[in-house]
């Protein structure tokens, strides 16, 4: 029998949510109502190309954590994309290829727009008697003095079946706050003053969240907890409260150097956990591609030599031990994206966004929290992506060497090294 201790982050008490935020004074900025269906199935099936690409954007994503030296990131990958892929929709030239290359969009293999829509259908969940609500809302915010565009405008009502408000937007942070607040069911607890210096100037904002509670299908049992230590990356261990449980017939993936299974919400979502053997390098293997890789891909279904997985899928009684955790983590985007290569959306004068009247992202951050605990797992993020107009950018000044000049070379400390002028040149 093999023991599997699942151990993911440092146990936080869990706090009951507070009451939901009221959007009663929002109804005079709106300008629509989209009705988003939930606990539906379309008939059509999800492209994996598709899925492929929110993979692909999960792990650049956790891996650009690993060098922001970001400890326990949590993020929510849907969040992110899906708000990063509206502002996609609104944009041209360089600036949408940069977008379409960080969300690895490639509409020669599928049309996003179809997927996200079925995508957001199909994960719009609300089944209070099961306790397990997934659902992902957007929303599109308009300075009362910029321009709607009317074919935008429809797209994201149509296929991100968002909401639009337009008012004066610099002002409007207590109400962005509340509608965060009231689609998370106040998990996050945002406030009004944690979005006031960013709305400042702003002409747009997209807006999207996730709120995810779902039980566990087999609760783990109050009186099997116990108190024990986690190894923390650094040497160091902490005392954490775990969770045990044992399940027969369970899948589990062992890799080189990690082990890979997953336990079942309600509503066949699941918890995926990559574990790396007490005697690997930690840090390595969470960093690991491959392994990550598998974690969000590999089929945890069937036994046998997995493809390209380097490792062997077996099945048997598996003895589960999860500590009880609460994370979360706030990220600036545009910091992070720019050291992913992505910088023409934020460069005032130079974004090309059409759709946002040549407007650029002058902001853009990310807020996510999770937890777990016996009954199941609670969870919510945002994505908040601020547009400001762009100013002209200057002519530059021109200095040409063309006529005579002087030059020096100076050290750090002002030492002239080489000093000289020229006055004249030979034919090249």
């Amino acid at each position: 029998m093999k023991k599997i201790m699942m151990a993911v982050a440092p146990l936080l008490i869990l706090t009951s949510c507070a009451n939901q935020a009221s959007l009663a004074k929002l109804n005079k900025f709106a300008l629509n109502k989209p009705n988003k269906a939930f606990n539906t199935v379309p008939t059509k099936s999800l492209d994996k190309s598709y899925i492929g690409s929110l993979k692909e954007f999960s792990i650049d994503f956790l891996q650009q954590t690993n060098e922001e030296s970001i400890e326990n990131p949590v993020f929510s990958p849907m969040s992110i994309a899906t708000c990063f892929s509206m502002a996609y929709d609104a944009a041209d030239g360089e600036t949408k290829k940069e977008i379409g290359e960080l969300l690895h969009y490639d509409e020669e293999s599928f049309n996003h727009l179809e997927e996200i829509k079925n995508a957001l259908l199909r994960s719009a969940i609300n089944d209070a008697k099961k306790n397990t609500y997934l659902n992902i809302s957007q929303s599109f915010w308009i300075d009362q003095h910029s321009t709607i565009h009317e074919d935008y405008l429809k797209t994201l009502q149509d296929y991100y079946f968002a909401e639009a408000y337009q008012g004066d937007l610099p002002n409007m942070y207590n109400e962005v706050a509340d509608w965060i607040n009231d689609k998370t069911k106040d998990y996050l607890g945002v406030k009004g003053e944690d979005f006031q210096e960013m709305l400042m100037g702003a002409t747009y904002a997209l807006l999207n969240t996730v709120y995810l509670k779902s039980a566990w299908t087999n609760e783990f049992k109050e009186d099997r907890n116990y108190k024990g230590d986690f190894a923390n990356i650094g040497a160091t261990s902490t005392k954490v409260t775990y969770m045990e449980t044992k399940v027969e017939d369970s899948y589990y993936f062992t890799g080189e150097g990690y082990m890979i299974s997953s336990l079942p919400f309600e509503h066949d979502l699941q918890f995926r956990m990559l574990l790396p053997n007490a005697d690997a390098n930690y840090t390595e293997v969470l960093s690991n591609r491959t392994a990550l890789d598998n974690l969000l891909a590999l089929p945890l279904n069937t036994y046998g030599v997995a493809d390209n997985a380097s490792g062997v899928t077996q099945r048997g009684t598996v003895e589960y031990t999860i500590p009880q955790f609460k994370v979360r983590s706030k990220f600036n985007l545009v910091n992070m994206f720019r050291e992913m290569g992505v910088v023409e959306p934020f460069k005032p004068g130079y974004a090309d966004f059409p759709k946002f009247s040549g407007g650029y992202i002058s902001a853009a951050q990310h807020e996510a929290g999770f937890e777990t605990n016996n009954k199941g797992a609670e969870g919510a993020a945002y994505t908040i992506i601020v547009v400001a107009k762009s100013a002209m950018p200057e002519e530059p000044i021109e200095f040409k060497l063309n006529r005579p000049f002087a030059y020096a070379v100076t050290t750090k400390e002002g030492i002239p090294v080489f000093m000289g002028k020229v006055t004249s040149l030979p034919n090249a």
